[in-house]
C-alpha cells in the first residue's frame, strides 16, 4: 500500500511539474520573453489579426482618425492602410551566431517614406536577433524585403532625407546615442536571401549632447532627434545636414556644419513633452506622437508658430487628438501623415485599444479639422 500511495505521490508531484512548466512557457512566449516555435522560412506578409472590417469597427470609437482614414472622399478604406509585414515571422539573422533565422518577436517601432517605398523598423523583443527594416511598395503596399541591420538596435526612429536620398536611422554605440544611415542605391541593390549579412551603413554619427536618440524626422536642411522621457519633459535637438569629403576623396555626411563625420553636437535644442514616440513637420506645425503604455489612449499633439516656440510641451499644443493605445512613429508625405503603432506586434496584441497591425494614411487636415 506505502508503495502504491508512493508511486502516486510521485506521478502527482511529476504533472505538478509539467503543467507549472507548460504554464511558465505559455506566459513567457506570450509576453514576448522567449520565442515561439517557428514553422515559416520566411516573413510573412499577410496581416496578423483580423479583417479590414473588424479593424474598422475597432477604430471606430476614434473618431477624429477614422474619419480621417476611411472617410476620405473618392478613396476606398483599403486604400488608406498597409499591412505591417514580419509579425509573426521575419527572416532576419541570430544575433549570436549570425545565421538566418526566423523571428516571432518583432515589434515595430521607426516609420519613412519616399516617392517610392515605406520604410519600417523594427526590433527583436527577446534580442536573439537582428533588428530589421521592413521596405513596402507605397502604390501597392507589397512587401518587398526586409533589410537586416547590425546588431540589435531599437531602431525606435527612421526619417528620408530626400535632399541626399538617405535613410537616418537611430541607433546607439555602447552609452552613446548615434544615428546611422543608408543610401537608397544600396537599399535597393540589397538582398538578404542572397547574401545573408547584414547592410553596410553609409555613414555613422555619434550625438553624445542627448541621452538616447528613440525617434528621428528631417525637415528641410535639419535633422530632428528626440528623446523618449516617460516620467518628465524631455528634449529636441536639430543638427544641420551637411557633405563633406573624407581624407580618400569620399563624399560623406555630416550633421554640424561638416565639422565632423563622427560626432555631432546640435545647432539647437527644444524642450518636448514627456512620452514623445514620434514626431512630424507639417507647414507650420509640429505634430508629437505620445504613447502613454498599456490600454491607454494615446495623443497626437500639433503645435503652431514654430520659428517663435521652443517650448512643445502640452500647454502650448494648439490640438489634440486622442488615438488608440501604442501608438509610435508618424511620417508627413505631402498632405498626408502615415501613422505606426505597435500593437500588432505579438508580445502586444492582446492589450491594444483595439491593437493596429496596419499602418494607417490619413488626410492632415481632416484629422485636425476643428
Amino acid at each position: 500500500m506505502e508503495k502504491k500511495n508512493s508511486k502516486k505521490l510521485i506521478s502527482l508531484a511529476l504533472i505538478t511539474i509539467i503543467m507549472t512548466g507548460a504554464i511558465t512557457l505559455g506566459f513567457l512566449t506570450k509576453n514576448g520573453k522567449i520565442e515561439r516555435l517557428a514553422f515559416a522560412e520566411e516573413t510573412n506578409t499577410e496581416a496578423s489579426l483580423g479583417s479590414l472590417d473588424e479593424l474598422m469597427e475597432g477604430l471606430s470609437d476614434y473618431p477624429e482618425l477614422y474619419q480621417a482614414t476611411f472617410e476620405e472622399e473618392n478613396v476606398e478604406p483599403e486604400e488608406n492602410i498597409f499591412i505591417i509585414p514580419g509579425m509573426d515571422a521575419t527572416l532576419t539573422l541570430r544575433h549570436d551566431h549570425e545565421e538566418e533565422e526566423i523571428c516571432t518577436t518583432m515589434t515595430p517601432q521607426g516609420l519613412a517614406v519616399n516617392n517610392e517605398y515605406l520604410f519600417i523598423s523594427a526590433y527583436c523583443h527577446t534580442k536573439e536577433h537582428n533588428s530589421v527594416i521592413y521596405v513596402l511598395d507605397k502604390q501597392s503596399g507589397s512587401f518587398l524585403k526586409e533589410i537586416v541591420l547590425d546588431g540589435i538596435p531599437h531602431a525606435g526612429g527612421i526619417a528620408y532625407d530626400s535632399n541626399h536620398d538617405l535613410l537616418w536611422v537611430t541607433s546607439e554605440k555602447g552609452d552613446t546615442a548615434q544615428v546611422i544611415t543608408l543610401s537608397l542605391a544600396d537599399i535597393e541593390t540589397y538582398d538578404f536571401t542572397a547574401c545573408s549579412e547584414a547592410i553596410a551603413y553609409t555613414d555613422s554619427i555619434e550625438l553624445p549632447d542627448i541621452k538616447r536618440a528613440s525617434t528621428i524626422t528631417v525637415h528641410e536642411d535639419d535633422l530632428y532627434v528626440a528623446h523618449f522621457d516617460d516620467e518628465e519633459t524631455s528634449v529636441m535637438h536639430r543638427y544641420l545636414i551637411s557633405t563633406t569629403e573624407n581624407e580618400d576623396g569620399k563624399e560623406v555626411h555630416a550633421l554640424d556644419t561638416g565639422k565632423s563625420t563622427e560626432e555631432a553636437s546640435p545647432d539647437d535644442v527644444d524642450k518636448i513633452g514627456k512620452e514623445i514616440q514620434g514626431l512630424a513637420f507639417y507647414q507650420e506645425k509640429l505634430m508629437l506622437s505620445r504613447s502613454s503604455g498599456r490600454k491607454k489612449d494615446s495623443t497626437l499633439l500639433s503645435f503652431d508658430r514654430l520659428k517663435e516656440n521652443e517650448n512643445f510641451t502640452d500647454k502650448n499644443a494648439s490640438t489634440e487628438v486622442t488615438m488608440p493605445s501604442y501608438l509610435e512613429q508618424i511620417a508627413v508625405d505631402g498632405k498626408q501623415l502615415y501613422v505606426l503603432f505597435e500593437s500588432g506586434a505579438y508580445p502586444y496584441r492582446d492589450h491594444g485599444n483595439p491593437s493596429v497591425d496596419r499602418v494607417l494614411r490619413v488626410e492632415i487636415d481632416t484629422l485636425f479639422a476643428e
